[in-house]
């Protein structure tokens, strides 16, 4: 009977051994789901780019961005009184003062005076394009220097009396570089100098 007690024992070990191997697979399933969770509920990853970009910051605005907006405004409406007093030919233009000073006024005044003296008026208007404006370092008041292309082909000489169109020289330039140089006064802008470069643009 020992033969048949070795045969139970055996048994009984096997049993024993497969219990236990199913308790392991169990285990290890178990641990590999969880592993499966826990990386599903990371959620999705972010790039190192992504997030680099979203830091970044955004490009400085321009510290003379309202000086620039407000000069373009003060020499544009130079031109409109510039233009109105010649169409006039008055120098005594009242609003000639409150855009213009020193030689810019005295220059205007005394053109306009001429083109009285003689009769002349002028028609039409003159068309700027290409405007720059640039601001002087170590100025007591703020100073602009604005340049561009003054086109005067449309802003001709005419005789007051029956608007005849008065014969200038051929080779006049009509299309020609213009530098005005105005202050920031309490007040607003004022023109201090307004300079014919000689140069066609």
């Amino acid at each position: 009977m020992a033969i048949a007690r070795q045969h139970h024992t055996g048994n009984r070990r096997l049993l024993a051994a497969a219990a236990a191997a199913a308790t392991v697979a169990a285990l290890t399933a178990g641990c590999t789901s969880g592993s499966k969770n826990d990386k599903n509920a990371a959620g999705p990853s972010v790039s190192p780019s992504a997030t680099t970009a979203a830091a970044s910051p955004s490009a400085p605005a321009d510290p003379e961005a309202a000086d620039r907006a407000e000069a373009q405004a003060a020499y544009t409406h130079y031109w409109d009184v510039l233009t109105a007093a010649y169409a006039k030919a008055d120098p005594d233009d009242p609003n000639l003062t409150k855009v213009a000073t020193g030689n810019a006024l005295v220059q205007t005044q005394q053109d306009l005076a001429n083109f009285r003296t003689r009769g002349r008026v002028f028609s039409g208007q003159p068309q700027h394009s290409n405007t720059g404006i640039t601001f002087k370092a170590d100025t007591k008041l703020k100073t602009a220097v604005i340049t561009d292309c003054l086109d005067v082909s449309q802003w001709k000489p005419v005789e007051k009396t029956g608007g005849k169109e008065v014969q200038l020289p051929s080779t006049r330039l009509l299309r020609y570089v213009n530098t005005v140089t105005a202050e920031k006064w309490s007040n607003g802008w004022m023109v201090l100098e307004d300079k014919q470069e000689g140069k066609a643009c």
